[in-house]
């Protein structure tokens, strides 16, 4: 039996550009009915050309970007048409849409729901009107807290919210009262982001002026111990740096099969990864070039790359470990050691950074505000840093859940 796949599609369409964002994502609304036609033949031109893809059955899929709900319905039963040519979809998928909250209506959400989509992502960010402008947001509070009703409304009773924390000069007052809000809507789910400036961004460029002050590390920590602690208070258990859940069922499974570093994912969309038997590829990031190749029948893959066992034992060091564990026994298979006989890991247990539990080498609460450090410490004396290989890796599949 084959084993299950994901799926990730990245809608590339945003109506305005948020100066944080590094994902790939233009403003040129007209070209998004040809990118669909495009996006269905790159469907096409992968399954053919790696057939052995075709029939497995997808237990995620996941629709981001950009704003993936820009998408008309129709656009996305489209989509979701041709996936179905070529893969059966699970009775428990876990079917994912990215939404921002000034895009979306009941109707819109329902006709979503009707398609299959039952898990619903909001770009909320903050519910301070100073903060949403900063940040170059399209929607206001109110539009949030009232996207999230419809959402629930339409029959959804899977929903993620999205925050940004650590902004410049944000105050501890302003945060805890985005959190407050937060937590009155009741969603399933709660990811918050610490603020990264990413090279090449508008946010990067004002930092280089020295128009935007970014705030200091110590401060950033601070923050970080606030929305640990209120949403733990609130009820949501921390299973990933950056990610709560109200209870396991909800947490996010198509970011745990990226966190898990041995499940394949396959991906469509310019600037979209992928890894498949080992193997991760991805695509060119610019429409432009990304229409050329298809149209002339090539897949529009820009590089690929087999890791090493070295890199493998990084990689899975640092993305099992910043979520729900490292699988012991599995580790000691793949790489011959044993990680409770390392000193490091030892001296982190002492020091209530680590706790092994049920076969798991996991992070505690206070780990997890120590992970790249734990992680580099592990890694000493090895020739790469997370930094250089796992880091960009996280960027570059969901920039600031990295």
């Amino acid at each position: 039996m084959m084993p299950p796949l994901s799926v990730y599609l990245h809608i590339p369409f945003c109506e305005r550009k948020c100066i944080y964002c590094d994902f790939y994502s233009i403003e040129n609304l007209a070209l998004r009915e040809d990118f669909v036609d495009l996006l269905l033949a790159e469907i096409d031109l992968k399954l053919r050309s790696n057939p052995a893809l075709e029939g497995r059955a997808l237990q995620t899929i996941f629709f981001g970007g950009g704003t993936p709900s820009l998408l008309t319905p129709q656009e996305l039963e489209r989509i979701i048409g041709k996936l179905q040519q070529y893969f059966s979809i699970a009775a428990d998928c876990e079917f994912t849409l990215e939404c921002n909250p000034g895009t979306v209506s009941l109707d819109k959400l329902k006709a979503y729901r009707s398609l299959g989509v039952n898990r619903l992502s909001f770009g909320v960010q903050s519910f301070d009107a100073r903060e949403l402008e900063f940040l170059g947001r399209i929607h206001d509070a109110k539009q949030a807290k009232e996207a999230i009703a419809l959402a629930r409304q339409a029959g959804f009773d899977n929903v993620s919210l999205d925050l940004i924390f650590a902004l410049p000069d944000q105050e501890e007052s302003v945060l805890r009262r985005t959190l407050d809000e937060a937590i009155k809507l009741e969603t399933d789910h709660i990811s918050a982001y610490n603020l990264i400036v990413e090279r090449g961004t508008p946010l990067y460029r004002l930092v280089q002026l020295g128009k935007v002050i970014e705030l200091d590390a110590d401060r950033a920590a601070a923050l970080f111990d606030i929305v640990q602690d209120r949403l733990s208070e609130a009820g949501f258990a921390q299973y990933e740096i950056s990610n709560y859940a109200k209870s396991s069922e909800k947490r996010a499974k198509h970011n745990l099969v990226y966190w898990d570093g041995h499940k394949d994912y396959v991906s469509f969309g310019p600037s979209a990864h992928e890894f498949i038997d080992g193997v991760r590829a991805w695509n060119i990031s610019s429409l432009e070039e990304y229409s050329k190749m298809i149209r002339a029948g090539k897949l529009p893959i820009i590089n690929s790359e087999r890791l090493t066992p070295e890199d493998r034992r990084t990689e899975i060091l640092y993305l099992q470990l910043r979520s729900t564990g490292i699988r012991l026994k599995d580790f000691e298979s793949d790489f011959s050691e044993d990680l409770l006989k390392n000193q490091d890991v030892q001296w982190f247990m002492e020091d209530g950074m680590l706790v092994s539990e049920e076969g798991l080498l996991k992070l505690t609460q206070k780990g997890y505000r120590f992970c790249d450090g734990i992680v580099t410490r592990l890694l000493r004396e090895r020739e790469h840093t997370p930094t250089e290989i796992v880091l960009p890796l996280l960027q570059r599949q969901y920039g600031a859940a990295a």
